[in-house]
C-alpha cells in the first residue's frame, strides 16, 4: 500500500509541474524540479504517455499536455459550479473574521454583477444582501474590486456608459487604480447605508476577473484594529477560490 501511495504521491507533483509550473518539460529539468531521479521519472512519464495524459512534442522532443488530460479537464471544468467550490472557502473565512462574507460574480453581457453565494457569521450584527440581484458593478468594494481588474477597454467602455461627471470620472478611475494596485477594495455606505465591506477579486484560468469575495461589517461596529486582519484573510480566500478554478498568478496567459 506504500508503494502505491507513493507512486500516486510522484505522479501529483509530476502533473501538477505541467499545471501549475509550465505546460513543456524536458526530461533533466523536470527530474530537477520534482526532484525524482531521471530513470523513474521515465518510468512515471511513460504511463502518462501510454494513457496520453502526457504527449511527446514531435518540434521539441519535450514532455507536453496530452489530449486526453485536457478531455478530462475540460469535464469537470464544464460540470462544476464556482459557487459550490467557494462554499467551504465562504464558511471558513465567515468563521474566522466573525462577519458575513458573499461571493459576487462579474456579468459581461449585462455589464453588472450578483451575489450568488453568502454565508452569515455568529456576530449577531450583519447586513443581508440580495442574492441573484443585478448590482451596478462601479460602486461598492463588491464592484470596484471587480471594475479595478476588467481590461482597460471594458473598464473605460463600462466607465463611458455611467451617468458621471468628469470630475466623479476622474475620481472614480484614481480609487480604481489604486485599489488594483493593493489588491483589495473598501467601502463604507456604498451599496448598502451603514455597511462596510472589503472586496477582493477573484480569477479564472484565463487569468480573467470572474468576481469577488466581500466581507462585509456593520459601520458602527467596525474598528480599525480589524483591518488588516481581514483584509488578509479575504485576500487569502478568494486567492484560494481562483486556485480551486485554475488561476496560477506565476503562470502568463
Amino acid at each position: 500500500m506504500k508503494q502505491n501511495t507513493n507512486l500516486i504521491s510522484k505522479t501529483i507533483t509530476i502533473l501538477r509541474a505541467f499545471t501549475d509550473v509550465k505546460m513543456e518539460w524536458g526530461v533533466n529539468e523536470l527530474s530537477r524540479y520534482v526532484n525524482i531521479p531521471v530513470g523513474s521519472l521515465h518510468r512515471h512519464l511513460s504511463i502518462l504517455k501510454e494513457e496520453n495524459i502526457l504527449n511527446v512534442s514531435s518540434a521539441t522532443g519535450k514532455y507536453t499536455i496530452g489530449e486526453e488530460m485536457i478531455r478530462l479537464s475540460s469535464i469537470v471544468s464544464s460540470r462544476v459550479k464556482i459557487k459550490d467550490v467557494a462554499k467551504p472557502f465562504l464558511k471558513n473565512l465567515a468563521k474566522t473574521v466573525d462577519q458575513a462574507v458573499y461571493l459576487a460574480l462579474y456579468h459581461p453581457q449585462y455589464k453588472k454583477l450578483s451575489f450568488v453565494e453568502s454565508v452569515q457569521s455568529s456576530n449577531a450584527l450583519q447586513y443581508i444582501l440580495d442574492i441573484g440581484v443585478l448590482q451596478p458593478v462601479h460602486i461598492a468594494a463588491s464592484g470596484k474590486a471587480i471594475l479595478s481588474h476588467l481590461s482597460q477597454e471594458e473598464r473605460e467602455s463600462l466607465i463611458s456608459n455611467l451617468e458621471l461627471g468628469n470630475h466623479e470620472i476622474r475620481n472614480l478611475s484614481r480609487e480604481l487604480e489604486v485599489i488594483r494596485n493593493e489588491g483589495y477594495a473598501m467601502t463604507a455606505n456604498e451599496r448598502k447605508k451603514g455597511a462596510l465591506s472589503i472586496g477582493v477579486p477573484v480569477f479564472d484560468v484565463s487569468h480573467k476577473v470572474i468576481g469577488s469575495i466581500i466581507t462585509v461589517i456593520p459601520v458602527n461596529s467596525f474598528e480599525a484594529s480589524q483591518k488588516e486582519f481581514i483584509v488578509h484573510h479575504t485576500k487569502k480566500t478568494a486567492s484560494e477560490i481562483s486556485y480551486a478554478i485554475g488561476y496560477n498568478e506565476h503562470i502568463d496567459k
